[in-house]
């Protein structure tokens, strides 16, 4: 399976669509790269290795971070995969809360399993070399670039007008687990947008237990994970110990989700 070049296929599709909505500062994303670093004014990024298909099929776990739209900040839209969540390599600084809960999350995630739990001892050294080595992709549901935060009314906007083309990037990057970065008490049903959206457009999603982080659609085997924005002002230590303590719950009840990987 060919996931990369497909993603292409979709990435352009969106463009040519975004651009007849007078729309140009589009965002790019999907599977990250792992190749050379180079460094730019707004910090340090990677370009592809040519390895990221062969990565991404054959991973434990494709974990997929569904987040709303880029922060640009009116610097204009990057490429998501190119990014590192540093300013300099060197070093283990995580400057933003966003990348070092997404570096945090997606290292709980894999280093949990139905006989054990990932706590929160461990170095953001670890957390970086885990989101620098293991395949990982990321995808705005709203390409055109944005700024610091969106309304709920013009992400639902987002998400009606561009349903099909969300739907095929989500089904061609076929992960295991997404986690669906957008809980709000102000949204009905599960409470996130994001969540909804797959539940509404195919998947079957049902709350594993009372505390709703995790999600399981059994008629596919997959997982969604129900989560808050990863700049929300939260303690990324609780949103941390809930969720994987959730994880590791619903593994021990359902040890066939990792036995399929």
């Amino acid at each position: 399976m060919d996931y990369v070049t497909e993603n292409n296929k979709i990435l352009k599709d969106w463009l040519l669509s975004n651009l007849r909505y007078g729309e140009d500062d589009f965002a790019d994303d999907g599977i990250l790269y792992k190749g050379k670093p180079y460094s730019t004014e707004f910090g340090s990024c990677k370009d592809a290795s040519g390895t990221e298909n062969d990565l991404w099929e054959h991973a434990p776990l494709r974990i997929l971070f569904i987040t709303k739209d880029q922060n640009a900040g009116g610097e204009g839209a990057w490429d998501i995969r190119t990014e590192t969540g540093r300013v300099r390599l060197e070093g283990n600084t995580i400057p933003l809360a966003f990348y070092r809960n997404l570096m945090y999350q997606l290292y709980g995630l894999v280093h949990t399993t139905d006989k054990q739990v990932c706590d929160y001892t461990f170095s953001n050294a670890d957390a970086i070399h885990l989101y620098d080595t293991y395949p990982l992709a990321r995808i705005n549901v709203k390409k055109q670039a944005g700024s610091s935060s969106i309304s709920n009314n013009k992400l639902r906007y987002y998400l009606q007008r561009d349903r099909e083309l969300i739907c095929k990037q989500i089904s061609n990057l076929d992960a295991d687990i997404m986690v669906c970065c957008g809980y709000s008490e102000s949204v009905e049903n599960t409470g996130n947008l994001l969540l909804n959206f797959l539940n509404e457009n195919g998947y079957s999603f049902e709350p594993f237990s009372k505390n709703c982080w995790i999600y399981y659609d059994s008629i596919r085997n997959k997982v969604a994970i129900n989560t808050y924005h990863l700049s929300a002002r939260k303690s990324s230590e609780m949103i941390f110990t809930e969720m994987i303590a959730d994880y590791h719950a619903f593994l021990r009840k359902n040890p066939q989700f990792l036995q399929k990987n």
